[in-house]
């Protein structure tokens, strides 16, 4: 019974991977000619870092504020190796350089509208909203367009907005930031009378004071808009034909040298130092997954009808028809038909009463449907049915049989408990021992067959699946 139920399994897998082989050989994968490309989405993640005139005393790509990119893109020209982008950013700069905001608390302080100086100092913060196009390079000339790692090199032109804010005062106690020479933050002046009571205050980056819309040191107001040109480089790693990741840098070489509120005019009017004579500049380091969702495949899988196998393959195995029937031996279901008998696309003969005899062999051709029939096709009547029924003494006695029990191959209707047997199958552990032993389960069968026990059919198969679980 078991190598009945395994067989059929076998032979099954060996024809799931024959046809696997020959489906591989017929199918092709072909590169597709000009495919149509569409525009790519992509988005990501990076950081935001300021390089003008103040600066945080951490100066790199990778220390900022957290700014998020959407970009779609298309590639151009005959062999597609230049792309054009359009991109927006949205995110916040910001930085403050407290050995600057110490020096411009020495010189005189700009005053508020009711001639009360202000402590001002370097601190400063922006949301940045960029939104720009660009051309790129991606070197498919040196890497071709298949390489799987891929640099580029991009540069562009965009519009900024933004609105600066000055962090002056504490939120908690509405007091200035004084810088003292010692490098620590105050709530009061170094050289005021209070200075030994003056105690060291966190700095809240609150950024209360609107930079924009007030004029402290006279050099008129602040736009909050310019353009800058965006130098990009990285690197894409092509993860599939429609998905790939994208590492790369932008600087940004803006046309305002006011996003943080200090340049060298003020620095000169107010007698700050001079920091620089350049606009501002910013960087964006950030990574996007890129997904080319509706452009045309690169490759396409051609199925094609026939296959040269080569000189030394056997064609005589491929096409071989051993029954003469015109259905190869592959694909006839039926390959045992005598010659000259008609067959359909299977290879197998007609049976046009659909009594299991094909015709070629039935002796009564027209059996009526769901009728018993012997192996020639004839209608068994009801006598000869009741006389099969009623024979005695043909049997085989249980003497004569050799019953081997096979592994478990039944559905299982019990929940077994290890080390105890159940209700229904005590009655086959004779010597009580708690464990059915291989003698105890073939008397039990054995009875069962001389109906000499009350088990049934389930039991019995329970009983082989207990055996082999305890």
């Amino acid at each position: 019974m078991a190598l009945i139920l395994v067989l059929p399994g076998v032979l099954f897998a060996q024809i799931d991977e024959e046809e696997k082989y020959y489906e591989s050989i017929l199918d092709t994968v072909v590169e597709v000619q000009n495919p149509v490309y569409k525009p790519v989405i992509s988005l990501g993640t990076g950081y935001l870092s300021f390089w003008g005139d103040v600066r945080s005393p951490i100066a790199s790509p990778l220390y900022g504020n957290i700014a998020g990119k959407l970009n779609i893109s298309t590639l151009f020209g005959r062999k597609h190796y230049s792309k054009g982008n359009v991109f927006v950013i949205l995110g916040s700069i910001e930085a403050h350089d407290p050995k600057l905001s110490y020096q411009m608390q020495q010189q005189p302080l700009p005053l508020d509208e009711l001639n009360n100086p202000i402590f001002v100092n370097s601190s400063f913060n922006t949301n940045i909203f960029q939104l720009g196009l660009s051309v790129e390079y991606n070197f498919g000339h040196l890497f071709g367009p298949a390489k799987r790692f891929k640099p580029y090199v991009s540069i562009g032109f965009s519009t900024i907005f933004f609105s600066p804010k000055g962090n002056f005062k504490s939120s908690e106690s509405d007091e200035f930031y004084y810088f003292w020479s010692d490098g620590t933050m105050r709530n009061s002046s170094e050289s005021g009378p209070d200075a030994y009571q003056a105690r060291i205050i966190r700095f809240d980056k609150a950024f209360e004071t609107d930079l924009s819309g007030v004029d402290l040191y006279k050099q008129g107001s602040i736009s909050q808009q310019t353009f800058s040109i965006p130098l990009d480089v990285g690197f894409d790693f092509y993860l599939s034909d429609r998905i790939n990741l994208r590492v790369g840098t932008a600087i940004n070489y803006c046309f305002s040298d006011k996003i943080d509120n200090y340049d060298s005019n003020i620095a000169k009017a107010q007698g700050y130092p001079v920091q620089n004579d350049i606009n501002d500049i910013f960087s964006f380091t950030y990574f996007t997954m890129n997904f080319d969702l509706f452009s045309d495949p690169k490759t396409i899988l051609v199925e094609r009808v026939f296959a040269m196998l080569g000189e030394d393959y056997d064609y005589d195995i491929f096409f071989s028809d051993a029954d003469g029937d015109g259905v190869f031996d592959r694909f006839d279901e039926c390959p045992d038909t005598p010659g000259g008998v008609q067959v359909d696309s299977l290879g197998c003969p007609s049976d046009t009463d659909f009594d299991g005899i094909f015709d070629y062999n039935d002796k009564e051709p027209g059996t009526p449907e769901g009728a018993i029939v012997d192996e020639n096709g004839v209608q068994v009547t009801a006598d000869v049915l009741a006389a099969m029924f009623n024979r005695k003494g043909e049997a085989v006695s249980r003497q004569q049989v050799s019953l081997i029990p096979l592994t478990h191959v039944w559905s299982r209707s019990l929940t077994y408990s290890p080390g105890q047997i159940p209700e229904k199958l005590r009655m086959v552990d004779t010597d009580s021992d708690g464990y059915i032993s291989f003698q105890e389960l073939m008397k039990a069968v054995n009875e069962f067959f001389d109906e000499k026990n009350n088990l049934t059919l389930q039991d019995l198969y329970d009983l082989n699946e207990y055996f082999f679980a305890q």
